[in-house]
């Protein structure tokens, strides 16, 4: 099990009881809008997070005060074995430093305690608030790829988009 804390926040693995919070987002169309996701139904909520909880790479932003899960956060590992990070959070409580804050923890967490030497992260070219967030901790954009497919509509066919890819070594 994971718990990192900021000043804010605690970072934690899933649980049952963030059904609500976690659908409050998950469920929205401005939050899928830039994802390989649609906005999630109540079902498809329920098993990310019977999927998730036992996962300690999946992780949950909740405010320390009050309690309520605000956003997920986490990193995957890919073929090659990059650590990549990604996030979505609560529009409702954006553009109060929730997610800088948990990505800085984050970032930490995965260079001091997990040790790994750099860390990847990627998105639309059009998510301005993603690549910006990216940039506040410190990644650096390597390179713009073009013909990137995450999801297809909603007749199967690939959505095309061009995407940042951007690095953060640990120096």
């Amino acid at each position: 099990m994971v718990f990192i804390e900021t000043e804010r926040l605690v970072l934690r693995n899933y649980k049952p009881a963030d059904f609500n919070d976690v659908f409050a987002y998950f469920s929205k169309e401005e939050v899928s809008r830039y994802e390989d996701f649609y906005p999630m139904t109540e079902e498809q909520v329920q098993s990310l997070i019977d999927e998730w909880q036992t996962m300690d790479n999946r992780l949950v932003a909740e405010l320390k005060t009050g309690g309520i899960v605000i956003g997920s956060i986490g990193y995957w590992i890919d073929e090659d074995g990059h650590h990549c990070i990604d996030y979505d959070f609560n529009p409702s409580f954006c553009g109060n430093g929730y997610a800088t804050e948990s990505g800085k923890a984050l970032v930490k967490y995965l260079l001091e305690t997990l040790e790994v030497t750099a860390i990847y992260g990627d998105c639309d070219v059009e998510n301005t608030a993603s690549w910006k967030l990216l940039e506040r901790l410190g990644f650096q954009r390597m390179q713009r790829l073009e013909q990137q497919s995450y999801k297809n509509d909603l007749d199967g066919n690939p959505i095309f988009i061009s995407t940042y890819l951007y690095e953060l070594k640990n120096c």
